[in-house]
């Protein structure tokens, strides 16, 4: 097991991982591999040092996507483990490399944002992200 930067060429295995796992409840989420793709690719332009991936014997099992604002905030922008192989602690060890970095650049302070209904949200809470009472999302279709 290996986690280590993105490229560019790995984009289209992280697009296809990604379209697959937010196809399933309570997401339901309709991406194609290529519009997964192209919001991936502005993620990896955006913040080529905060995105990594977890592999075995050279496939692709998941992956993170995140940014940083300074020392403030490392924000997990997208986060993912390829369903077949979720349930393996992948998530896990890519979630401690990702909050080790983060530290060890002297971040501040960690974010996520997480759907309540999912899986995902018990694991992330373990990791002691919690909801901020003051603040909320909010979104509109466009």
């Amino acid at each position: 097991m290996m986690i280590r930067l993105i490229t560019r060429q790995d984009l289209r295995t992280c697009a296809a991982i990604y379209a697959e796992a937010f196809a399933a409840p309570p997401y339901n989420d309709v991406w194609t591999p290529e519009t997964a793709e192209e919001m991936l690719s502005g993620l990896l332009d955006r913040d080529p040092y905060h995105c990594w991936l977890i592999e075995e014997s050279n496939n692709i099992l998941g992956f993170a996507f995140c940014t940083t604002f300074g020392t403030f905030r490392g924000t997990v922008q997208e986060f993912a483990i390829a369903p077949a192989h979720q349930r393996r602690g992948l998530g896990t060890r890519l979630m401690d490399h990702i909050l080790s970095e983060f530290q060890a650049e002297g971040i501040q302070n960690a974010d996520l944002i997480a759907n309540q209904d999912a899986p995902a949200y018990r694991f992330y809470r373990q990791y002691g992200f919690n909801s901020p009472r003051r603040y909320v999302i909010l979104a509109r279709p466009l």
